[in-house]
């Protein structure tokens, strides 16, 4: 060997590491980590599909809170005359209710009592499954005023502007 071979081995990318043909895994194939966790995807988007109408009640559900509604009838005659409270269960009567109360029966006395608050967070995600999401902005000019320029209260809006449009 001369040193005209060892000048032309330097020059050589193949001995020096790299992309090699052959070599790796083949283009478009997937790890077996990445298929074991797409499988497991479309097993859980299946599961949460064949719910989807228990899920969304139950997310309902705790959007508008828990709510019965109550009915305050007269019990017996004279002295021994009492009012009891119980839950309404009939849907005619609470479809009723709902739709005006003054269908009802006077001689009763019918109100709504909630037991659990409604929860915000579960009301806005099934508004926004329904409806998108409502859009999001914040004003940083100060309404028409000019700012001085060099202040700090100019330095901190133009910085925060361009951190909205980096967003």
């Amino acid at each position: 060997m001369n040193s005209d071979d060892n000048i032309e081995n330097l020059n050589d990318k193949s001995s020096h590491g790299g992309a090699r043909p052959g070599a790796g895994r083949p283009k478009g194939s997937k790890d077996p980590q990445t298929i074991e966790r797409e499988a497991a995807a479309e097993m859980f988007r299946e599961r949460v599909a064949k719910n989807v109408d228990k899920l969304f009640n139950s997310q309902l559900d705790l959007a508008t809170g828990e709510k019965y509604l109550m009915v305050i009838t007269t019990v017996g005659q004279g002295t021994k005359q009492r009012k009891e409270v119980s839950v309404v269960t009939d849907p005619e009567t609470i479809k009723k209710f709902l739709d005006d109360e003054r269908a009802l029966n006077t001689d009763t006395e019918y109100y709504y009592m909630s037991t659990k608050p409604a929860n915000n967070q579960a009301l806005e995600g099934l508004l926004n499954r329904a409806f998108g999401r409502a859009k999001e902005s914040l004003d940083v000019t100060t309404g028409g005023d000019k700012l001085a320029t060099g202040t700090a209260d100019q330095k901190i809006a133009s910085d925060f502007a361009e951190y909205l449009k980096n967003k």
